[in-house]
């Protein structure tokens, strides 16, 4: 029992590629199938050209083909929002910002201390993205510190509290041989007490399509983890990990 969602830029033509996702899904067992497009209500140079379009015709196009719908939002805290996400049946909360950079290095605490207080201010989502995402773009790919964990674990009790959770991307193995989170940061979640989580690809194309998934499962169990969150006929369960 698997569940996956799977990033895609999406049109009004693009219909084949969805029918690629679909089948690529199919030769890998894949039981649970949520694609992630996104919407950017930020006002960077990092997220222009990073948003749909019509979020409206995106939903009706995964009606049609019998799919959730899932949205990857990401918003700075200040910019109007542009788009409902209660109409979305599966949100991934992130923070696509320019990074601050200190000396060089790009100021993980300060993008922690921004997306702490976007999700304070955002209730109709159901995971945060990629939590150490900023990780991908530093020169060096270097770890979040464990000075930041003490802030890491205010955000998950909150999450926690409210009854949200975290999404495992696969997509940074490919990058530099970790998720988004880490392990040691899935750890901390787990030793928090979080139970929600769901694993995606991060694909953007079919062919990447539940790349390091199984390798994300195992970890997932080897950590604690028993059930993985998934979407199965209109709402949330819990399917347990196979041994």
């Amino acid at each position: 029992m698997q569940d996956y969602h799977v990033h895609s830029f999406f049109s009004g033509d693009s219909e084949s590629r969805i029918e690629d996702i679909i089948e690529q899904s199919k030769k890998l067992g894949i039981e649970y199938l949520i694609i992630t497009d996104h919407v950017d209500d930020m006002q960077t140079e990092f997220a222009k050209g990073d948003t749909l379009v019509n979020p409206d015709e995106y939903r009706q196009t995964m009606s049609k083909f019998s799919l959730p719908s899932g949205l990857e939002y990401s918003w700075d805290g200040k910019t109007p929002k542009t788009v409902d996400l209660k109409e979305f049946d599966f949100v991934i909360l992130s923070y696509h910002c320019e990074f601050v950079k200190e000396n060089g290095q790009i100021k993980y605490d300060k993008y922690l201390e921004d997306f702490m207080k976007i999700i304070s201010q955002v209730e109709a989502f159901h995971v945060i993205g990629h939590l150490d995402f900023p990780r991908r773009y530093d020169d060096k790919n270097r770890k979040f510190s464990s000075n930041l964990y003490e802030r890491i674990k205010a955000l998950f009790k909150q999450l926690i509290t409210r009854g949200k959770g975290i999404e495992l991307n696969m997509a940074a193995c490919s990058m530099y041989g970790e998720p988004n989170p880490d392990w040691d940061i899935l750890q901390l979640y787990k030793d928090c007490g979080g139970e929600f989580i769901t694993i995606g690809s991060d694909a953007h194309t079919a062919d990447r399509v539940g790349k390091n998934i199984s390798m994300g499962i195992k970890r997932l169990k080897e950590i604690g983890f028993n059930y993985i969150d998934v979407f199965d006929q209109g709402k949330w369960t819990k399917k347990k990990i196979k041994p």
